[in-house]
């Protein structure tokens, strides 16, 4: 079974430049917690990419751990945008794009027709 990522572009709304530094590190601080305490076989990791990037600011990787069930992703978003995270707005989703692990050793075989 492989694990599944769901990579989430967002870009920083004026509500979120308006904020300083600490501000900014507590609003990200209470997206963790709500996903540790509330989806245990969910990971989120946060990245910066404004300097890199024209169209998001961050981005946000999700790990689903392999076997664990979708909803526990569908649920944290949910969650997340019942706060200041999405609901101000202080981001606005720009892309999301999942994907699996990609693992050769683990590649089903698949028959191709000539």
């Amino acid at each position: 079974m492989h694990q599944r990522t769901f990579f989430m572009l967002l870009k920083a709304t004026a509500h979120w430049r308006a904020l300083d530094a600490d501000a900014q590190r507590g609003v990200f601080d209470d997206a963790l917690m709500t996903v540790f305490n509330g989806y245990p076989e969910l990971r989120m990791s946060r990245f910066k990419a404004g300097a890199f990037h024209g169209r998001c600011s961050h981005v946000i990787v999700w790990e689903l751990i392999a076997g664990a069930d979708m909803w526990q992703y569908e649920a944290a978003v949910e969650a997340l945008h019942a706060k200041p995270f999405f609901a101000t707005p202080l981001f606005e989703i720009v892309d999301v794009i999942p994907g699996v692990e990609d693992d050769e050793d683990e590649l089903p075989m698949v028959a191709f027709a000539v």
